[in-house]
């Protein structure tokens, strides 16, 4: 999630020299490198330009609607299913597809293609064509100086590379997960959850992992050790200590500056870390109370970082839906109001800063101010004291609302006169009429009543993930996902499931959480009972969302599903998901044909 220096009017070889950030490798033509201006139609919404002054933003890759497709034709007509990162290098932009278990790639020609995974989760593939491999659940992109594609592997504990020629392999993790082997070969130790990756201009890895927060450090010589950990895990082998990040931490995003200094975006601690070439580590940015020399920014969750060619540096702030921007000690909110959950950062040659925009499941392009700092102190404040200002408007509006309540007063207006004499009695009765504005007191009122809120699906947001082809015969899977913005612990529940015409279920189902840090933990072992001959799916769990134990803000339920060898061809949107008694949504899937592929 960073960016390397890039000098645009330098050759190759000098762009080389400045040194790789998390997201770069040498300097190459990016697809879509013109100035984009105007704003991108989303499904559901439209896309607001960035109120920044800068113009607006463009769709690089996807838009709106989650899906897989596109291969072979205009990236800006592809679709990405929740892209958790995106990296430029090699010739090309790079984005983890992550419900889709694939790395997509877009060329300088604008062409969309399948760099790695074939859609299907599993680890398998090393030592072959990368686009025949299997992943599960890609969450981080690097690139490094050589131009190899290195991919956190999420859910199979691994951190796999793609040669420039194409071939994949496992350069760390062992594929079992935990935080065992610091002092020997990277490939033989254990990983627990990677998220974040970076590459500096030497090549070595930085790993950042979620299960067991600390950030990792693999050379040239392939050994891996560990640089950042809390004090209870910061041991490493052959007497080396790690940095103490101290408090709660976790390594969402990591970004190499041409100096060598490792940035570090903790959702956790809500502030952006910098570890120097020494081994110092300090807050960069975050609350207040961060330190001497933090820059102040009051933001939700950090999670990626990036730095541009001038030293900027800039964070997308996943839960606050926005993209800030750091410059001489001073905030700006680079973009907002357009994004859903922002979870990558890369900036390209031509100096646009790109971003994986994760529930509107597509990359945009933000073109970045010419001046580093400027108009820069304003701009956090407008960002924050907004929202707490209508707060208080909408309270007040209700002090009007009393008054036209009052008209019957109006009448004794005139003869108030006389009626002010005996103002003592109707001012006790005013007191609490006035005291309306302690009413909102009684708002602990509701708040009681806001406990079952969330559990009741009212706030519930329920789609299908991705479409689902298969042919006659075949089976496939089909992900169902549960997102919401309160908490919501509704004990155990029963999900039902239709499937769609000429479909049924094979009996599988498991489910993932999404933590608003951007790993992903399975979700235990759900039940499942299938029905009517396998029309009918009955799932019971007990699901967890935005929990202070358990922060995840999504879950997706993953189900095994079948096309009967005589289903009829074609697209079937009349299966059914209902979550735990809510509203009905739809499940589709397309029956593919003899004739087709």
């Amino acid at each position: 999630m960073t960016a390397r220096k890039e000098t645009p009017d330098a050759g190759d070889e000098a762009a080389e020299a400045e040194g790789a950030g998390h997201h770069r490798g040498a300097s190459a033509p990016v697809p879509g490198g013109d100035e984009v201006t105007g704003d991108v139609g989303l499904a559901g919404g439209g896309a607001e330009a960035a109120d920044t002054g800068m113009g607006g933003e463009g769709s690089v890759v996807g838009g709106g609607t989650a899906g897989f497709s596109g291969d072979g034709g205009p990236a800006a007509l592809g679709r990405l299913a929740f892209p958790a990162d995106v990296a430029v290098g090699a010739g090309a932009v790079l984005v983890a597809d992550h419900a889709n278990h694939r790395v997509r790639g877009i060329d300088g020609s604008g062409t969309l293609t399948t760099v790695a995974g074939d859609g299907l989760r599993g680890c398998a593939g090393d030592g072959g064509d990368a686009a025949r491999a299997r992943l599960g659940f890609p969450s981080a992109l690097a690139v490094g100086p050589d131009g190899a594609v290195f991919v956190a592997d999420e859910m199979n504990h691994r951190v796999r590379r793609i040669d420039p020629s194409g071939v994949i392999g496992t350069v760390a993790g062992d594929g079992t997960r935990g935080g065992e082997g610091d002092g020997g070969p990277a490939a033989r130790a254990r990983l627990d959850a990677p998220c974040a990756l970076a590459v500096d201009g030497e090549g070595t890895l930085y790993i950042g992992e979620g299960g067991s927060p600390r950030v990792r450090r693999v050379g040239g010589d392939g050994v891996i050790t560990t640089v950042v950990a809390a004090s209870t895990a910061s041991g490493a082998a052959g007497g080396a200590v790690a940095a103490d990040p101290g408090g709660a931490f976790v390594p969402a995003g990591l970004a190499v500056d041409a100096d060598g200094r490792l940035y570090i975006a903790d959702p956790s601690g809500r502030r952006v870390l910098l570890l120097g070439t020494d081994g110092s580590l300090r807050v960069l940015a975050g609350p207040p109370g961060g330190g001497a020399g933090a820059t102040v920014v009051d933001w939700s969750a950090p999670c990626a970082v990036a730095v541009d060619a001038r030293g900027a540096v800039h964070v997308a702030d996943m839960n606050g839906h926005q993209v800030w921007r750091l410059a001489d000690g001073a905030a700006q909110v680079l973009a907002g109001p357009s994004l859903a959950y922002p979870c990558g950062l890369a900036v390209d040659p031509a100096g646009r800063l790109l971003v994986a925009d994760n529930f509107h499941h597509r990359v945009v392009a933000l073109p970045l101010p010419a001046a580093a700092s400027g108009q820069t102190e304003p701009e956090p404040e407008r960002q924050e004291r907004p929202e707490p200002e209508p707060e208080p408007d909408p309270e007040r509006t209700p002090e009007p609302e009393p008054d036209p309540e009052r008209t019957p007063e109006p009448e004794p207006d005139p003869e108030r006169t006389p009626e002010r004499t005996p103002e003592p009695e109707p001012d006790p009765e005013r007191t609490p009429e006035r005291t309306p504005e302690p009413e909102p007191t009684p708002e602990p009122e509701p708040d009681p009543e806001r406990t079952p809120g969330p559990t009741p699906p009212a706030r519930l947001l329920v789609r299908q993930e991705v479409g689902v082809e298969l042919p006659r015969g075949g089976g496939e899977l089909l992900h169902v996902r549960v997102s919401s913005a309160d908490p919501w612990v509704p004990g155990r529940v029963e999900h039902r499931f239709t499937a769609p015409k000429g479909c049924v279920f094979d009996g599988r189902a498991t489910c993932a959480y999404y933590r608003v840090d951007r790993t992903v933990i399975p979700g235990g072992q759900p039940s499942a009972t299938v029905r009517d001959d396998g029309r009918t799916l009955i799932v019971e769990d007990e699901p967890r969302l935005n929990t202070p134990d358990h922060p995840a803000a999504a879950l997706v339920y993953t189900l095994g599903i079948r096309a009967l060898a005589d289903a009829e061809p074609g697209r079937h949107t009349d299966g059914r998901a209902i979550v735990a008694g809510q509203e009905p949504v739809p499940l589709k899937a397309s029956v593919l044909g003899d004739d087709e592929e």
